[in-house]
Formats: structure tokens, sequence, C-alpha cells
């Protein structure tokens, strides 16, 4: 049986105010997917990164406009990689290590 989960896409933009200092403006979607387990395979390869992955969902291919960070279950991540699987997408999440 999948798990099925609220995810919310967050995508950023950044402008300047009135003294030109920047200004980061987030916009959040709210959408469904399926949560998976994280292979041994992906921790290895995100470890080379500094990333500790923490999940893998798949979302409707039409749900994702290339936003680089998520938020499930409370928590705030990145969206390091993606992998496109017919009608779907693959997020990988995760956390970067040592910063």
């Amino acid at each position: 049986m999948d798990k099925i989960e609220v995810l919310s896409l967050i995508s950023t933009v950044e402008t300047r105010d009135a003294i030109n200092q920047p200004v980061t403006t987030e916009t959040v979607r709210t959408v469904y997917c399926t949560v998976m387990s994280v292979t041994r395979a992906e921790w290895v390869a995100a470890s080379q990164k500094s990333l500790a992955p923490s999940a893998a969902v798949k979302v409707f291919h039409a749900d994702y406009a290339g936003e680089k960070i998520a938020e499930l279950g409370g928590i705030r991540y990145e969206i390091y990689r993606t992998f496109p699987a017919g009608d779907y997408i693959e997020l990988y999440l995760g956390t970067r290590v040592g910063v």
C-alpha cells in the first residue's frame, strides 16, 4: 500500500527593496505525493555531495515546476535530484551535512 502525503513545493524569487537590499519572497504550492524509501545507492550518491537523503517522493509531472525546496511532514528539505518516471517525477529530498 502506498503512503500518500501532502507535499509543499516552495519557489523563491529575490528582488530588491527601496534601499537596494535583497528581499526573498516565497511562493508555496501544495500537491499530493507518494512517499518512497531511499535506497542504499541513493545514500552513497547523496553523501558524496554532502547531503543526507531523507525521503524520495513521487508527484505527477505536471505538478512540479522546478522548485528547489519542499516541505514534508512539517520539515523543510532541499530537492537535490529529480528523476522522470512516465507520468510522474521522483523528487529526492535531503538536508545539507556539515553546513
